[in-house]
């Protein structure tokens, strides 16, 4: 016969106090909310990528350790975008995470707290600049001197590789599993915390290339991070700039709307 729930099930006889088992007492008052033994990592900014210097992977894992492996130059570029290929292709750097935005998709945030110029790049597919009508997060490309690396040159006004000299195309990061893509643009009440070194990565007609950004101030856990893209952005596409802070992923305010 099965058992019905109306069935009565005896409990196990206890066994003699002489066999039970005697715990140590307890230190301490266990209504004490214990702290927590993670703590917030300690992130040492990293040196800019310079050729003929050795170069490890800038990222980070989602524990705050920095990425130990080499980072090689993939198509005869002097300097390579500065991530290995296990984090450019896959895991990506794990001190950001790209979470969902109420109002405005996606949005890029720190893992945990980020000091002034920590450094990360955007990367991309090189190719031909698309509509602005379509969705887009690519950037211009404007390759380096193949020799030195740098975009800058102290023969051209201002010390940089003048755009309308350099232009080679926009860096695509769709289909890549670049996250800086998703860095949002601050509102009008609200400022960057992290902006463009105009040092980019990759070679004239390359396939890939990069752009190197550094945070210009502290950035705490969970805070957006945000660049400035640039007022043509909105108006070529017919978007009105909006504040993009939410009190879970908060965006640093101006200096005028702080309380």
């Amino acid at each position: 016969q099965f058992l019905t729930l109306s069935t009565r099930v005896d409990p196990l006889p206890s066994p003699p106090p002489s066999q039970m088992t005697k715990f140590p007492p307890t230190k301490g008052k266990r209504d004490k909310a214990q702290p927590s033994k993670r703590s917030t990592p300690e992130i040492v900014p990293q040196k800019r990528a310079r050729v003929g210097v050795p170069l490890n992977c800038w990222a980070h894992s989602r524990t705050g350790k920095r990425c130990a492996r080499p980072v090689h130059s993939r198509e005869g570029e002097p300097i390579p975008v500065p991530y290995c290929d296990r984090c450019l292709h896959g895991s990506g750097d794990g001190a950001l995470k790209v979470v969902k935005h109420k109002m405005f998709g996606k949005c890029l945030v720190a893992r945990y707290d980020l000091p002034k110029g920590y450094r990360l790049a955007y990367w991309g597919m090189r190719g031909r600049c698309l509509s602005s009508d379509k969705e887009d997060r690519a950037i211009s490309f404007y390759p380096p001197n193949r020799k030195t690396g740098s975009n800058i040159d102290p023969s051209v006004p201002g010390g940089r590789t003048l755009k309308r000299d350099n232009y080679n195309g926009v860096l695509n990061p769709g289909k890549t599993a670049d996250i800086v893509q998703f860095a949002a643009c601050p509102g009008p009440n609200e400022r960057q915390n992290m902006r463009s070194t105009f040092q980019y990565y990759g070679l004239r007609n390359g396939k890939i290339g990069g752009l190197e950004f550094v945070t210009i101030e502290p950035v705490p856990k969970n805070t957006q991070l945000l660049h400035w893209y640039g007022s043509s952005w909105w108006s070529e596409r017919g978007i009105k700039r909006a504040d993009v802070g939410t009190k879970r992923f908060p965006a640093p305010l101006r200096q005028s709307k702080r309380k």
